[in-house]
């Protein structure tokens, strides 16, 4: 294997969680992906909104057993949340196997929690003017 193929499977779980945290800091979406299997891409989309840009991070916990392991990484800057990942070795490469951001994790912008903003929660129903 050549170049960020050899990279790849040479990472210990730790690296693999902060190389793909810095991907999201970096908005760089295809190399955040690719640290995950589909189905947890996938599982990462039907999960609550979070903000959809992070300027930082922090990894709270990294946990490895054998060739399975555990992280949670904070992502703050223009609104927060907490990003829960199960993690497989497979082919020789740690994968996200599972992805969730808990509802309670997630923080709206401080200037949306003090002066509000975006869209209305409910559309309010069409009515006809008489």
């Amino acid at each position: 294997m050549w170049g960020v193929e050899a990279d790849l499977e040479a990472l210990g779980l730790r690296e693999a969680v902060e190389g793909q945290a810095r991907a999201r800091v970096k908005h760089d979406l295809a190399a955040f992906a690719s640290y995950m299997t589909p189905q947890a891409i996938v599982q990462l989309g039907r999960q609550p909104a979070a903000p959809r840009r992070s300027r930082s991070f922090a990894v709270v916990s990294v946990a490895e057993d054998g060739g399975e392991g555990a992280a949670e990484v904070r992502f703050s800057g223009g609104g927060a949340y907490l990003l829960r990942t199960r993690w497989q070795r497979i082919d020789g490469r740690w994968k996200v196997v599972d992805a969730t951001i808990p509802a309670e994790s997630i923080r709206a912008p401080w200037w949306r929690r003090i002066f509000g903003g975006g869209r209305p929660e409910a559309v309010p129903e069409r009515r006809d003017l008489s």
